[in-house]
């Protein structure tokens, strides 16, 4: 019995044998390396962006310990290479692979992304909960393209001013926005205006806008600290920074790959999260020391503001999207 024993052992070592003799003789190919090529809303000197590099790095290193050599994704650049409002459609029709981008910049494809603004909940929660499956399948619909998470940047938004205010009512005031926060502050009596973020340094040095809304602790990159001087101290929404993916690119990543995908992206939420807490301590500080006073509203016109605020924002997104809108409200609320 153990001669027969060994003997059958022996035949399955020269079987094995010959089966790697012959794939080496055939010349098996490597996985064949999928390079995905990535553009960002804003340039790379821009806080959020760097949030975003940080996982294109994670990636390439999870890449190399895990995958070495099947999967890199290449930064290509910011709005000088596509305008940041055009990327989004670029993905859709596969001229980039990777967007990293915002709700308000295609907001006039899927409405419903500005939910992501709204959200009160984490990025991670939100995947535990299946809003990213939600909008997975809202965004392949509706872009062509995946949606691989909200990366965020921890942030909330808040109102700038040049001009002091007591209560929530802010008529008569000019304010540079984007999109998203039209209707917010049409509902508090001011005047928004859309302006890109390089124009508005000299709207605010000419008195042209009488403040901004602006992600908390972000204003430096661009000097607006400069050219500040209140801060009304009740954030609002949240930095609703995405990835996207062109569909056809993500069909041709492998399964593996693309769940290493997914895990590194959350693992940038956490680290942005983190990023977060510790920069809004830190420039507050610094912009009290330069002479920029925070506006503490009395309770109830702080209320007002911040009701204002969401209410005017899930109008707009129910009313765009009368059925995934509801949906999302009750998902991404605490």
């Amino acid at each position: 019995m153990d001669r027969k024993r060994l003997f059958r052992r022996f035949l399955w070592v020269c079987m094995a044998l010959i089966l790697v003799v012959s794939m080496a003789s055939v010349g098996i190919a490597a996985p064949k390396k999928v390079t995905i090529k990535a553009v960002s809303a804003w340039p790379k000197t821009v806080y959020e962006v760097q949030n975003f590099l940080k996982f294109i790095e994670m990636v390439n290193q999870n890449v190399k310990k895990q995958y070495p050599g099947q999967l890199e994704i290449k930064y290509a650049g910011g709005p000088e290479v596509i305008p940041n409002r055009e990327q989004v459609e670029a993905a859709r029709n596969g001229l980039v692979d990777m967007v990293f981008t915002t709700d308000g910049y295609y907001v006039s494809a899927v409405p419903e992304a500005n939910a992501l603004s709204l959200t009160k909940i984490r990025p991670w929660e939100e995947r535990a909960g299946g809003v990213n499956d939600f909008l997975d399948k809202i965004h392949r619909e509706k872009v062509n393209c995946v949606y691989l998470g909200r990366m965020g940047n921890g942030l909330p938004f808040m109102v700038y001013l040049t001009k002091s205010v007591k209560s929530a009512d802010l008529t008569g005031l000019k304010i540079r926005c984007s999109p998203t926060h039209i209707n917010f502050l049409k509902s508090l009596g001011a005047q928004p205006l859309v302006i890109p973020p390089p124009d508005v340094y000299t709207a605010l040095e000419r008195g042209v806008v009488d403040g901004f809304v602006w992600i908390a602790g972000l204003i430096d990159d661009w000097g607006w600290q400069e050219v500040t001087k209140y801060i009304i101290n009740v954030p609002f929404y949240t930095g609703a920074n995405v990835v996207l993916i062109n569909k056809k690119k993500w069909d041709q990543i492998p399964q593996h790959l693309q769940k290493l995908l997914i895990e590194t992206e959350e693992q940038a939420e956490h680290y942005t999260i983190d990023r977060a807490q510790a920069l809004m301590k830190k420039k507050f500080e610094a912009y009290r020391k330069l002479g920029i006073q925070f506006i503490n509203l009395p309770p109830a016109e702080a209320k007002k503001f911040s009701d204002a605020a969401y209410s005017a924002l899930w109008d707009v997104v129910i009313k765009k999207s009368p059925e995934n809108g509801p949906k999302l409200r009750e998902m991404v609320s605490k």
